[in-house]
């Protein structure tokens, strides 16, 4: 195999486990979120502290706000691990002779392994959205 492709092939790999990596990233954030808000919303009708009523409402309006933030700031980490994709796909088609391997599969089945890390954020987005519309 050419040893310029099998350095591409590499950056790829790189590339994915940073998408790997960032999706992590995206479900733990969300995931904790969402135990945090669950939590709230189970707090006790009346609290010892006449104050707390008032931090656990902020909490419950404030976490939604966090978790879309999270979404947004790790939305820009994927798409530039996905743009840095686009590089190597390139070299990769130029430096391939008729004998080698290719590195790379075709672009529907591409985008098909990255629906995941575009598809996901979205869903947790609707959520999040959903839910700050029914706080009362």
């Amino acid at each position: 195999m050419n040893p310029k492709l099998e350095i591409i092939r590499h950056r790829i790999e790189h590339e994915h486990d940073l998408i790997n990596q960032r999706l992590s990233w995206l479900v733990s954030s969300q995931a904790f979120l969402l135990t945090a808000f669950a939590i709230s919303l189970n707090a006790p009708a009346s609290f010892i502290q006449p104050g707390y009523a008032a931090l656990n409402h902020l909490l419950v309006n404030c976490l939604p706000l966090a978790a879309i933030a999270c979404l947004g700031v790790l939305v820009f980490t994927l798409a530039g691990a996905i743009w840095s994709l686009a590089l190597p796909h390139r070299s990769a088609d130029a430096l391939r002779g008729t004998d080698d391997l290719p590195v790379l599969n075709v672009a529907p089945i591409r985008w098909l392994g990255l629906a995941a890390p575009v598809l996901i954020p979205v869903v947790f987005l609707t959520l999040w959205i959903v839910l700050l519309r029914h706080i009362p």
